[in-house]
């Protein structure tokens, strides 16, 4: 009896598990300064797809893939090695980069239809360029046009 308590005890755990694990690619963004407007939505994956101001992401786990679109509202502040270039935009990030997009979703009515669209207000890189970016130096990069920004607690300390 005891066995069987434990056995069944131990698969809730391993479900939990799997299931939180499989929803992971969604988050709650860190802690930090952000838009006013910003709901602390995050979702971590890598480039599959750049176009014009659009960017898709990818999460792929055992049970299959979970995409992601979204567009910038405008190119983010990721400093270039040119001084004063020009802000990027999803056609610059290269495919297979693994990053984190902080979004807001935002419903819009198109010929009668509600459309709901992830605006992208930040971007993060996890990996960039084959190399996996140290926690010490991720940085957030907002892609909004008013950089106006507030601190927000999203996560527990």
């Amino acid at each position: 009896m005891n066995s069987q308590l434990t056995f069944k005890t131990a698969l809730s755990f391993a479900l939990l598990f799997l299931s939180i694990h499989a929803s992971a690619q969604y988050g709650t963004a860190p802690n930090n300064y952000y838009p006013g407007n910003y709901n602390g939505s995050t979702f971590k994956g890598v480039v599959t797809e750049t176009k014009d101001n659009q960017l898709t992401l990818a999460f792929t786990t055992v049970s299959g893939t979970e995409s992601f679109t979204g567009q910038f509202e405008t190119g983010c502040s990721v400093p270039t090695v040119k001084k004063g270039g020009r802000a990027m935009i999803p056609t610059d990030i290269p495919k297979g980069t693994t990053m984190t997009a902080f979004f807001n979703t935002r419903t819009q009515k198109v010929d009668g239809k509600k459309i709901k669209e992830n605006l992208i207000i930040a971007i993060a890189f996890d990996i960039w360029m084959g190399q996996k970016v140290p926690e010490d130096k991720k940085r957030i990069y907002l892609c909004v046009e008013n950089q106006n920004v507030q601190f927000k607690a999203f996560q527990e300390p």
